[in-house]
């Protein structure tokens, strides 16, 4: 397999289709272009003005919305730099300093919106350099020829996994493996600089940041950037993009718009799809169905941020409304101890594997059997290569009076309240934690509290966390 690096990337742009429109934002009632030749002299820029900080090979964390600086920022640390941290631009200030604390990180990149939670990590982390990211172009900086690459091999991206036991570990990635997976997403989707993607979810996950971003690298195609969230529906009739990257909560909304105002689904998207993807959760079958029932080429995808993103993608055009597509050429996959109708833990080996948990040595390890294979904490089935998802093990919290708590079970507790639309229990700190995820304002504290008088006491829930669902929480 090629290796493929930034530096040699942007090269293969510049020698190819260097005065090719490449990036767009919204500017009022229409989207803007930057060249990719532009794109890789701000890259290199930046990258300049960021080593004369000091921060040659320093953990710099990413708290900011998708713009046209977060991914210049994103591409030269990677590239040049250090290793860029990137952090859901949905976290609270407690979770940001935890992740400051666990990185070691020399510095922030942070956009206007948090700006009140870089205020709050200045009086925890004096020492740390302080960037608004909508500044980061003017950098002054030492002429961009004296830059080295980083280097394909060097860890130069830290992900914090979705988490269902406390803490999101830190995953680590390198340059090597963000790209280990691209030829086998080729073999199934043959992009081109001329396609577009129209890319609304969080560059800080690596759906997004790796296989609409980092692989348009690749090709040049055309990344236009979602300007708000809430636009969606008008900005696809804008762009017309033929590749679009979603979760199955937008593909529920676009049905439930397309049933309401009796359009078709490929009208609703644009008129000009060559790929849908869906990932990130799960895809009711007979929602697939309709999709690919109105002729539209619907790609079901699974991955974890420890993969890279991705394990497997389903082939163009095809009739399966049930699996979560074929296992990626570059890896190799087996189901660990299956049951008689096959269903086991899915466990990966590749090259596209993480280089393990930053600073969790142990849980690196836990990680791996003694063959290298990754173990996935889901359930699933595989004959040849095609692959069903069956859901996650069963987990359990050990207490340490010796009771045992199996998080599922008091999840379920939390079903009976519509307004939740779902819940993570895990053990921090020898209590009981639980992040509940709602669709409207509600009081967390007493439905845990409701809650807590179906437990008993050994089980109850000590501290809750509520959160507004949204498009980030649902994403792997």
């Amino acid at each position: 397999m090629k290796t493929y690096e930034i530096d040699a990337l942007l090269e293969n742009g510049l020698q190819h289709f260097p005065e090719h429109p490449y990036i767009f934002e919204r500017d009022g009632a229409a989207f803007t272009g930057r060249t990719f030749r532009t794109f890789a002299e701000d890259v290199r820029h930046t990258a300049a003005g960021l080593l004369k900080m000091g921060l040659a090979g320093k953990n710099i964390i990413m708290l900011a919305a998708n713009s046209y600086q977060y991914m210049i920022a994103d591409t030269a640390i990677m590239g040049y730099v250090g290793v860029s941290c990137t952090l859901s631009k949905e976290w609270k200030s407690a979770d940001v300093i935890r992740s400051a604390e666990i990185l070691h990180a020399a510095a922030i990149l942070y956009d206007a919106e948090r700006a009140a939670i870089a205020e709050t990590l200045k009086q925890q982390y004096p020492e740390m350099l302080f960037v608004r990211i909508e500044t980061i172009l003017a950098l002054p900086a030492e002429p961009s020829e004296q830059i080295i690459p980083r280097g394909a091999e060097t860890c130069c991206k830290i992900i914090f996994s979705s988490g269902t036991t406390g803490m999101p570990k830190a995953v680590m990635l390198s340059q090597h493996r963000m790209y280990a997976n691209w030829e086998s997403l080729y073999l199934r989707t043959p992009f081109t600089k001329d396609d577009k993607d129209y890319l609304f979810l969080p560059l800080s996950h690596t759906y997004s940041g790796i296989c609409n971003f980092m692989y348009s690298l690749c090709t040049g195609m055309q990344v236009y950037l979602c300007s708000d969230t809430k636009k969606i529906t008008e900005e696809l009739q804008m762009v017309k993009p033929t590749v679009f990257c979603a979760v199955p909560l937008i593909y529920e909304r676009i049905y439930a718009a397309c049933q309401a105002n009796g359009i078709p689904p490929a009208l609703a998207l644009g008129g000009k799809i060559k790929y849908l993807f869906c990932g990130g959760a799960y895809f009711k079958p007979e929602l697939r169905a309709y999709f690919k029932g109105a002729g539209l080429n619907l790609l079901e995808a699974y991955g974890l941020t420890e993969t890279s993103s991705i394990i497997s993608v389903e082939y163009s055009n095809s009739d399966d409304f049930e699996s979560v597509g074929t296992v990626m050429e570059s890896q190799e996959i087996k189901i660990a101890d299956p049951d008689e109708n096959g269903i086991g833990e899915i466990m990966v080996r590749g090259e596209n594997l993480f280089e393990g948990y930053y600073g969790n040595p142990e849980a690196t390890a836990a990680a791996f059997d003694e063959e290298g294979y990754f173990r996935t904490g889901d359930l699933g089935k595989c004959d040849g290569r095609k692959l069903w998802l069956q859901g996650r093990k069963r987990r359990m919290i050990l207490l340490s009076n010796g009771e045992n708590v199996f998080p599922e079970e008091l999840e379920a507790k939390y079903a009976a309240y519509p307004m939740i639309t779902k819940a993570k229990v895990y053990a921090q700190g020898g209590e009981i934690h639980a992040a509940i995820y709602v669709s409207a304002p509600c009081d967390g504290e007493q439905i845990t509290a409701e809650v807590n008088e179906l437990l008993p006491h050994y089980a109850k829930i000590r501290h809750t966390d509520t959160i507004q669902d949204s498009i980030e929480t649902r994403l792997k």
